[in-house]
């Protein structure tokens, strides 16, 4: 890709309203939104709230006031759901988490106010992941996933809905998403960038990515490791579905266009990317592990956090360096090798789904 592809505002522009709002956009886990809760999420620069209801359905909305326009809720202070209906601060209209008009405090006006909901937008789950979309007829969601992750089928025996979310972290990476996503589909960089996780996946030393030997795209642990953590093992139960001869293997997948889903024996990990300007990108993570691991006594994910941070943090910085890079008027574009090659599919998958009507980006950010 280009300078421009990497750090211009009109190209991040239609980005937003192709990939991110007019496509299907990944949210966080349905353990992370209990029923009778909600949250917020920004998609493209679009606040919504998700909420469950007390039936335990699902409904997202534009988080806009009907009344006069007021943003009605805030994210919470470490990413946590909110319980209860929401009440804009402004007049105190309030609404239920369907989206439904509740209250008018101090308005006598004589009007039907069972005609009035929230803004609604789509919202779809596949296998515990919840995604929204913010097109007024988005493509079916079952449609989007085998278009733009047919891979994702492979995990269909893993039951990630049943895994809980045992810790959530939250990072603001100064450097367009892309580029983390690049990052993450290849593994020349692991020998020197991380140390720590070339000792636990002993292939990612020679730059492979996945293992040239193996037709199911896992990647053999060093002996004796079944997890992520500084020194491989963990006592944690293995997840539910997991098949033995997959306890002691790693498997990723990136899930377009904002997830990546990293799967062990014992947990998986849920990096979602919620791109702010060209060169921004709020990172969460979330970690999921066996229900029961998580609600026993003495819980904790700490080795597995805190080795998965390390390692996200020697990425983004150099994702950061990479975005400094790219910015260069120098930087026309870089060249891709054969260990690159995941990194290639994903340029031409983003090709192809960003222009898929006719349309340029010049090199002064003007959209023809």
């Amino acid at each position: 890709l280009s300078r421009d592809d990497y750090c211009s505002p009109a190209v991040f522009a239609a980005e937003r309203e192709r990939l991110f709002i007019g496509g299907w956009f990944y949210a966080c886990h349905a353990r992370a939104l209990p029923r009778r809760h909600r949250r917020v999420v920004d998609v493209g620069g679009e606040s919504v709230i998700i909420t469950r209801d007390a039936d335990g359905l699902l409904h997202a909305h534009a988080n806009v006031c009907r009344h006069r326009g007021s943003r009605l809720c805030e994210a919470a202070d470490g990413g946590e759901p909110t319980p209860g209906a929401i009440r804009c601060p402004y007049h105190s209209w309030t609404y239920s988490l369907d989206g439904s008009l509740r209250a008018t405090p101090r308005v006598e006006d004589t009007f039907d106010r069972s005609t009035i909901r929230l803004w609604g937008h789509h919202v779809a789950v596949w296998n515990g992941l919840i995604f929204v979309s913010l097109a007024d007829a988005p493509t079916p969601f079952a449609e989007w996933l085998a278009d733009h992750t047919p891979d994702l089928a492979t995990f269909d025996a893993l039951r990630i809905e049943a895994l809980a979310v045992g810790a959530r972290t939250e990072t603001v990476v100064r450097a367009n998403w892309k580029i983390i996503v690049e990052n993450y589909l290849e593994c020349l960089h692991c020998a020197v960038v991380h140390p720590e996780l070339v000792q636990i996946v002993p292939l990612y030393s020679t730059g492979h990515v996945v293992d040239p030997e193996r037709s199911d795209g896992a990647v053999e642990l060093a002996a004796g490791a079944n997890s992520f953590t500084i020194d491989g093992k963990s006592r944690l139960s293995v997840l539910p579905g997991t098949a033995p001869h997959e306890a002691n293997v790693y498997r990723g997948c990136a899930v377009f266009p904002n997830v990546l889903l990293d799967v062990t024996g014992t947990s998986a990990s849920l990096t979602s990317l919620f791109p702010i300007n060209p060169s921004t990108t709020v990172v969460v993570s979330e970690y999921l592990f066996a229900a029961d691991d998580v609600a026993s006594d003495g819980f904790d994910p700490a080795p597995v956090v805190d080795f998965n941070e390390l390692v996200g943090r020697q990425d983004y910085e150099m994702g950061e360096r990479v975005q400094r890079g790219v910015a260069s008027q120098a930087f026309t574009t870089g060249i891709l090798t054969e260990k690159d090659r995941f990194v290639a599919d994903f340029i031409a998958h983003y090709r192809a789904t960003f222009f898929c009507d006719t349309v340029s980006i010049d090199n002064e950010g003007d959209n023809k």
